[in-house]
């Protein structure tokens, strides 16, 4: 992310997934102003930036995150985006309303909301 100005976070290539390396991070908290969608939050504990990590341990091992397969609602999904699109406009009929929570234009998300 541009507005790290010492490189904390990365975005991975193969999957989209932003992380923030709390070894780098310098706590200036640029990026919580930077993200449209509000992810990085400041741990006063720590005095770093820190974000959901979408369980990266497990998506590099081929399984879902936790909070998906902990849902008792149902209401995670994880996936390919265009496949989540089609998943969401299908259950559209069941009132489930596609859009992008805060974002900004052209901002190619790897992670859809929906409200």
């Amino acid at each position: 992310m541009a507005a790290c100005p010492v490189g904390a976070i990365t975005k991975r290539k193969e999957d989209g997934i932003v992380l923030i390396n709390k070894d780098k991070c310098i706590g200036c908290r640029y990026c919580a102003w930077a993200c449209p969608y509000g992810h990085p939050q400041f741990n006063a504990e720590a005095k770093v930036m820190e974000k959901c990590t979408l369980c990266v341990h497990r998506v590099t091992k081929g399984l879902r995150p936790a909070c998906v397969d902990t849902c008792i609602a149902r209401t995670r999904f994880f996936g390919e985006i265009d496949s989540l699109t089609r998943l969401i406009r299908e259950k559209r009929a069941e009132r489930v309303s596609l859009g992008f929570i805060g974002a900004k234009t052209n901002t190619e998300p790897s992670t859809l909301y929906t409200k």
